[in-house]
């Protein structure tokens, strides 16, 4: 399992603002280590994004959650996607940690939190690529419609898809918090935090409107 985040910079300044009433995850630092201690800890990733692009990318082995806050809190962005890996495919290397930003026919910020064995062979074939990066690329290359194409995996995915916003609920915990126009979905929240919903499985939150795939 990994734990991850997509959320708007007004979700993140709410969410940092009902951080400080959890005394044991008071911040937003806090926060993303608790993610990574519970399932996490080979590699992190966090992609920020406005104006239609990627404003910032980074991800590797060795970057920490705090890294990470100071990144989300410190930039100004529309949209952020946050990973904490724990490896199940591929090895624990900077390229495979999450999340990838995939271009060409569509432009697609992809992470994950699953696995999907029926992919695990095809992505060894194109260099011990993850699961996950292989179902971005085939869903950027083969041009798959979308979102419906997220409804051929049981992993939990966020992300932006040319620019628009998604989250699809899987076989793994999702939570989404949102305040009006203030959104987060992530792994994990406080315990006690309120306002928190707890979409079923093929859930899917596209550009906000919000759907169940088939399957």
């Amino acid at each position: 399992m990994c734990r991850m985040l997509i959320a708007n910079r007004s979700g993140i300044s709410r969410l940092v603002e009902r951080l400080s009433e959890f005394p044991n995850c008071n911040t937003l630092a806090a926060f993303l280590k608790g993610l990574d201690l519970r399932h996490g800890g080979h590699g992190g990733g966090v992609v920020l994004y406005g104006d239609g692009s990627v404003l910032h990318y980074e991800k590797g082995v060795d970057m920490q959650p705090e890294r990470a806050a100071a990144v989300l809190e410190g930039r100004d962005y529309e949209w952020a996607v946050f990973h904490a890996r724990e490896a199940s495919v591929g090895f624990v290397t900077d390229e495979n940690c999450h999340p990838f930003v995939i271009e060409g026919r569509h432009h697609l910020v992809l992470a994950a939190n699953g696995s999907e064995s029926s992919m695990a062979a095809l992505g060894r074939l194109i260099g011990d690529r993850t699961d996950s990066e292989f179902i971005a690329r085939m869903i950027v290359d083969m041009d798959l419609p979308f979102p419906g194409a997220l409804s051929c995996f049981n992993s939990n995915f966020v992300g932006l898809y040319d620019g628009r916003p998604f989250a699809k609920k899987g076989d793994r915990q999702l939570l989404k918090y949102q305040t009006e126009r203030d959104i987060v979905f992530a792994s994990d929240l406080p315990f006690g935090l309120t306002g928190i919903t707890r979409p079923g499985h093929n859930y899917c939150w596209f550009d906000w409107e919000e759907s169940m795939l088939p399957g």
